[in-house]
């Protein structure tokens, strides 16, 4: 299963009030293209709940919001950079808590691709110089051709 980003599900600079707004907001264009269940967002908030996502990288805190395959029709990560940090649990340690100022949104068809998605999700955050250039990118566009680019290099 390959990683597949789509620009229209790329947001720079996302306005939100908390981690769960961002997730709703996040999952709206999700919904509505069909790729997602109308239950999506309510079941990403609720896994969040009990298996946080919230990731520690070397200078950037990232959340990786998901949901179980049932509530997909078909697979697409979503993007936001966040205008302003937003509170969520961290993934290695729920009791810990982290701002965050990048999601990947994580949309899998099929329970067996998740790991997959996953991993190579992994490859694109161990890239410090590229999550910078990410997170300091106004344009949708210019976000998606940085994710392509990069995306390409790590499947081969």
């Amino acid at each position: 299963m390959d990683l597949k980003f789509e620009q229209r599900f790329i947001y720079p600079d996302l306005e939100a009030d908390s981690y769960e707004d961002a997730i709703r907001k996040m999952s709206a264009k999700l919904v509505k293209a069909g790729l997602v269940s109308p239950e999506y967002p309510d079941q990403v908030i609720a896994r969040e709940e009990n298996f946080p996502t919230g990731l520690v990288l070397a200078d950037l805190n990232i959340g990786i919001p998901h949901t179980e395959a049932e509530y997909v029709n078909q697979t697409v990560v979503s993007v936001a950079t966040l205008a302003h940090p937003v509170k969520v649990h961290s993934m290695i340690d729920p009791s810990e808590t982290l701002a965050v100022k990048m999601m990947f949104m994580i949309a899998v068809s099929d329970p067996k691709g998740q790991v997959t998605i996953l991993r190579e999700l992994m490859r694109l955050f161990q890239n410090q110089s590229l999550m910078q250039r990410i997170m300091s990118e106004r344009s949708t566009t210019e976000i998606y051709k940085l994710l392509e680019a990069n995306v390409s290099k790590s499947s081969k």
